[in-house]
């Protein structure tokens, strides 16, 4: 009886485990659970505080109402707790007050780290997204050219488009690196619209 569960496992390799594999489905299965989790993120406002979770809302916990002097009407305040550190903010349901607090909070660490800091030293932080930028955009590069090679050569759709999609990824991370940097050197830190700037008037590749 004891090799009655090695066999079934082994059968169940063969018959289901490696015909999904050839046909891309664990590949794909990967690839859905990434988007999920980026739409999580997306959705979710990132934790200020460890900028690794995010923030979710805790509606089980009864609401705080909020006792502001000189408001008519209490609001109700729900927690809400990164699921990676346990750093938490009372706010409301809607997710922009809860991004509008978060933001406060993330500002005045950054006042913490930078504001005082000298031109060398913020050169140095400027130095480290640049380098970071740099290497994003070249993966970018290079996985895209694989993507359209791919696409080209006729391999099957759903694994070009895999490739295409990271592709894009790494864009994306590469150009958040490079605007990193630019409010580093800049010092612009705190400005309203400065992204809009950036992404206008700035040099994307630094």
């Amino acid at each position: 009886m004891r090799f009655v569960k090695p066999l079934g496992k082994v059968a169940k390799f063969a018959t289901v485990t490696m015909p999904l594999s050839i046909v891309g489905w664990q590949l794909n299965k990967r690839l859905f659970f990434w988007i999920r989790s980026l739409w999580t993120r997306a959705v979710n406002p990132p934790c200020p505080d460890c900028d690794a979770g995010i923030l979710l809302v805790r509606s089980d916990t009864p609401p705080v109402l909020d006792q502001l002097d000189g408001q008519r009407d209490h609001k109700p305040l729900y927690p809400w707790v990164c699921n990676h550190c346990g750093f938490g903010v009372l706010a409301g349901r809607d997710h922009k007050h809860v991004q509008e607090i978060a933001g406060r909070h993330r500002l005045a660490k950054a006042r913490d780290v930078f504001g005082d800091l000298e031109m060398q030293r913020r050169e140095e932080f400027a130095r480290k997204h640049r380098i970071a930028s740099r290497l994003l955009f070249v993966a970018a590069a290079l996985v895209l050219a694989n993507g359209i090679h791919m696409l080209a050569s006729g391999s099957p759709l759903i694994l070009a488009l895999n490739w295409l999609s990271f592709a894009l990824m790494f864009w994306v991370f590469g150009m958040k690196r490079s605007y990193r940097s630019w409010q580093v050197v800049t010092g612009r830190l705190f400005e309203d619209g400065a992204a809009k700037h950036w992404f206008h008037h700035e040099r994307w590749l630094v």
